[in-house]
């Protein structure tokens, strides 16, 4: 079965027929993950396998790409390393999600069908970290912060006042 990673297929055609397919998607069409990057080039490559087990539509899937994210502790572009290997229960409803098997991905299909663009899309956008950073042994992570209006003082400095703003609540309570 010839299947485009943008075309809709009925998931029961490609769980009967355990549809495998390699596939090398441009991170531009990827509409989820594409609009948080400040890059679009590069590929998302994988295969994917559909198969049915124990009664459930799966999408074996496999994705390797590489998006360009903000370093949000330097404010700098980096890749960010893709590799994901999933299964994927394919539900139609919330119902049967409810009774997916521990272990395995849910995603709810539209319409009973399916596009592998879809799929890569929602596996990319969930190996995303919500703030990227560069790795903790690199120049970004050992250089040293100084915020605006503030000087380089030891914190341990002797004449710091230090302020307790509630230490007088209690006292203030008891009055009521």
């Amino acid at each position: 079965m010839s299947l485009g990673w943008t075309r809709r297929a009925p998931v029961d055609t490609l769980v009967g027929t355990e549809t495998a397919v390699d596939f090398s998607i441009p991170i531009a069409e990827l509409p989820r993950v594409s609009r948080d990057l400040t890059s679009r080039d590069g590929e998302a490559k994988g295969k994917v396998r559909f198969s049915r087990q124990r009664g459930q539509a799966v999408a074996d899937l496999e994705v390797d790409a590489q998006p360009e994210v903000v370093c949000q502790r330097c404010m700098q572009p980096m890749r960010w390393p893709v590799k994901v290997k999933s299964r994927v229960a394919l539900v139609s409803d919330y119902n049967a999600a409810d009774r997916v098997p521990d272990g395995m991905e849910v995603f709810l299909v539209e319409a009973d069908s399916v596009s592998i663009r879809d799929l890569v899309d929602e596996e990319v956008m969930l190996a995303l970290p919500n703030v990227p950073r560069h790795a903790e042994d690199s120049e970004c992570a050992r250089r040293k912060v100084q915020l605006p209006g503030r000087t380089d003082e030891p914190e341990d400095a002797p004449d710091m006042q230090v302020q307790k703003p509630f230490a007088q609540l209690g006292e203030l309570l008891k009055r009521k």
